[in-house]
């Protein structure tokens, strides 16, 4: 393993050990047929557990239908868990071309050719890791208040508002359905680290490969004779094809997190919603302060999930918007009458910036989409405030 190899390891292999731990990421060709097994019952059991969680998650709201309040608690985790759902479904359906993800990453395409573009590298590296580290702990914070919180409340209440099997009023059916709720959890739980963190990873490190670009485009040098020109004319050429790498990159980034991140988007609407409802109807004088606390730290937490795949996106595109233009801050004026047609016809396909899009194609992953989410979201729960008030 090389040096870049190791670098690009650090934007994604914690991740996608747990994704393969789950059965989720596709095994490499040389895997045993036994570890291939084990790999699809892995994959079998989250996939039950799940689907178990969306069924009662479900219940739950058909016999809760004429209370509100009740309603959005369901909806508190019940949106999540679908996102969960289409994450595991669409890394499993597109597996094996997400694979070759990893492998274009690692190949010596990406690999950097100076200084400067090594403390890119590694900038980026740091910023993932970072991130990683805080949504994680963050993560597992919440999910640990979800399942804590029913202490505080003398065991009347279960962490999660799913149809109860049994009645909790009985000890032994109380600590079994408690058990439940937190093996159901923590893996999906984990599940959205692992992806999200991940989708951060690879599209900070699309936005470093655009980066690197653009100082090789800026730093192409005056002609002095034919000599130069044939060298600037070889740079010309290679600088176009790793552009055309860059949008072979961006194609697959956009495979992992369109479909997905979507379905993340509209849910976290109703998540916000329901959270921002719940909040106002939670009184700390009535000793609900650790429920309120809850529920804040899920909100900032479900924020942060939308935020780290917005803002790395918009990123790619305020870069490679730059692309055009620095192909214009070059030395080309002393460039011959073939070496300026190329930069031309650079600067045309150049000119448009790279955009992740959603299902929608109208819709991009940017901070705008991020605004409007949270505008949206305010305005559907001052609606239903006013409503019900």
């Amino acid at each position: 393993m090389n040096q870049h190899q190791r670098v690009t390891a650090h934007f994604y292999k914690h991740q996608v050990w747990y994704l393969q731990l789950l059965g989720i990421w596709a095994l490499p060709s040389s895997a045993t047929e036994q570890q291939r097994r084990w790999h699809l019952l892995r994959f079998c059991l989250i996939f039950a557990i799940l689907s178990g969680m969306l069924l009662l998650f479900a219940m739950e709201l058909v016999s809760s239908i004429s209370n509100l309040r009740a309603i959005l608690r369901v909806f508190f985790m019940f949106a999540t868990e679908m996102s969960c759902m289409s994450k595991l479904m669409h890394l499993k359906l597109k597996g094996r071309k997400l694979d070759g993800l990893v492998s274009m990453m690692e190949s010596s395409r990406f690999a950097t050719k100076s200084e400067q573009e090594q403390k890119l590298m590694e900038a980026g590296r740091v910023s993932v890791v970072n991130l990683r580290n805080l949504y994680g702990v963050s993560s597992i914070v919440t999910a640990t208040l979800i399942l804590v919180v029913p202490c505080f409340a003398g065991y009347t209440e279960l962490p999660l508002s799913m149809y109860e099997l049994c009645s909790i009023e009985g000890r032994a059916c109380y600590w079994v359905l408690f058990l439940t709720h937190a093996i159901s959890l923590l893996p999906t739980c984990c599940l959205n680290i692992a992806f999200d963190s991940v989708a951060f990873s690879l599209l900070t490190y699309l936005r470093v490969q655009v980066q690197m670009l653009v100082l090789r485009l800026q730093k192409l040098e005056p002609a002095d004779g034919p000599l130069d020109n044939q060298r600037i004319n070889r740079e010309l050429r290679e600088c176009s094809a790793y552009y055309n790498n860059i949008v072979r990159l961006k194609d697959l980034v956009e495979m992992f997190i369109r479909v997905p991140g979507s379905v993340q988007l509209m849910c976290s609407i109703l998540v916000l919603v329901s959270n921002l409802y719940d909040m106002s109807t939670i009184s700390i004088a009535n000793g609900e302060a650790i429920y309120m606390t809850k529920t804040c730290i899920y909100q900032l937490v479900m924020l942060l999930q939308i935020f780290i795949i917005c803002y790395p996106s918009n990123e790619v595109t305020i870069h490679s918007s730059r692309l055009s233009h620095s192909v214009y801050m070059s030395q080309w004026t002393t460039w011959d009458k073939r070496n300026r047609q190329i930069i031309l016809l650079m600067m045309q396909r150049l000119d448009s910036p790279l955009c992740l899009r959603t299902l929608n194609p109208t819709f991009t992953f940017s901070l705008e989409a991020f605004g409007s989410i949270v505008n949206c979201s305010y305005s559907y729960f001052a609606l239903l405030k006013r409503v019900n008030s």
